[in-house]
Order: C-alpha cells, then sequence, then structure tokens
C-alpha cells in the first residue's frame, strides 16, 4: 500500500488488459495510481485539461521544464502551455520514457502484423467517450518502459524493471480527464515479451 494515499479514499478504480484503454476525470487534489499488476508492463498515460481539450500533457514541454529525460519525485509534468499539470509523487521503479510515441496499427504493420491490438486505437476508443477525437491525443508518458540510449544516441528498448505492485502516483494540478492503456506490445522487450493488466485507481 502506498503510504501518500494511506487513509485516503479510492473513488475509482479500473484494471485495464493488454491493448485496452480507460479515460475518467480527475479533478485538482485528486491523486492517480497507476500499477502494473504482474511486473515488466508498460502503460501510456496522455492527459488533457478538462475545460480545454487543447491544453494537453506534453512531453516535450516536460522534458524542457525538468531539464531531463527521466523523471523523479517531485517533478512535474506539463502542459503544451508550460503549465504544470501533475507531480509526480511517489515512484517505485524510477525508469520510464517520456520519448516514445504510443504503438499504433503503422507499427504493427512494419512488424508484419495486420489489426494488432494497439495503445493509439486503446487511448482513442476509451477518449470517444469524451469527446476527444483522434487526431488530439499526445505522445504519452510510458510508465515503466525502459529505454536506454546509447553512445551514438540509438534507442533501445529493454525489459521494463517494475516488478509486481510496482507503482506511480501522481497528484493532478488542475481538473483533467486522463487515458490509460495498457500496451499489447508482444513483439520487442517493452513488456517483457508477455503484456499483462495495469490496474488504475484514482483518490480523493
Amino acid at each position: 500500500m502506498s503510504e501518500i494515499l494511506f487513509g485516503r479514499t479510492a473513488i475509482k478504480a479500473r484494471q485495464i488488459r493488454p491493448g485496452q484503454g480507460y479515460a475518467t476525470e480527475v479533478k485538482s487534489g485528486q491523486s492517480v495510481q497507476i500499477t502494473d499488476m504482474q511486473g515488466k508492463q508498460v502503460a501510456d498515460f496522455v492527459a488533457f485539461a478538462k475545460e480545454d481539450r487543447g491544453q494537453t500533457l506534453s512531453t516535450s514541454h516536460t522534458r524542457a521544464a525538468n531539464g531531463s529525460i527521466m523523471l523523479q519525485v517531485g517533478m512535474k509534468l506539463y502542459t503544451n502551455r508550460r503549465e504544470p499539470m501533475f507531480e509526480l509523487v511517489e515512484d517505485t521503479v524510477g525508469r520510464h520514457d517520456l520519448l516514445f510515441a504510443a504503438c499504433d496499427p503503422a507499427r504493427y504493420r512494419e512488424l508484419g502484423l495486420d489489426d494488432h491490438a494497439n495503445c493509439r486505437g486503446a487511448l482513442a476508443k476509451a477518449l470517444a467517450a469524451h469527446d476527444i477525437a483522434d487526431d488530439r491525443i499526445p505522445d504519452p508518458v510510458n510508465w515503466f518502459m525502459n529505454v536506454a540510449i546509447r553512445q551514438r544516441g540509438e534507442l533501445e528498448v529493454r525489459e521494463p524493471l517494475s516488478e509486481k505492485n510496482d507503482q506511480v502516483v501522481l497528484t493532478a494540478l488542475m481538473d483533467t480527464i486522463i487515458a490509460v492503456s495498457a500496451c499489447p506490445q508482444d513483439q520487442n522487450a517493452t513488456n517483457g515479451f508477455a503484456p499483462s493488466d495495469i490496474l488504475v485507481r484514482v483518490y480523493r
């Protein structure tokens, strides 16, 4: 159990299977807990300002504002207008990705696969219920994804360091709509070649 969340009440919970997504409102001051239920599983995460869907969580602005491609407890996640949207208040892994786009149908076609479940489609389906179109979805924060940067700048996807029940906890700094997908990538080390479930809880 998270020490940060001790004594607080979970008001929403959803277990997400690989290739599925979940979208919900998270109000300012509420916290989002994202748990890797079995280990080695990536969760793609995007968010929108509730009152202005044109303001989105931005990985590029988050990198620039923090001066780092890594996230640490105490850092904030920023919007495309450089406003703080979330604060990372707990992290039991310490290794996540701010560089990769969500997997999509084109990515799997490159791998010779048609109609493969993908994060882009899962996020779009979940966000459609909130009247957010696919073309407005930003690049995600890839929780638990382990990407190494090699000497010449090459990116190497490695198995996640997360173990069973590892988690991150974010506190919302504005009213938001979030979406989370459990990545179904089974063709490389992204999810340890065996995608599994993600658990999302919202606390007041």
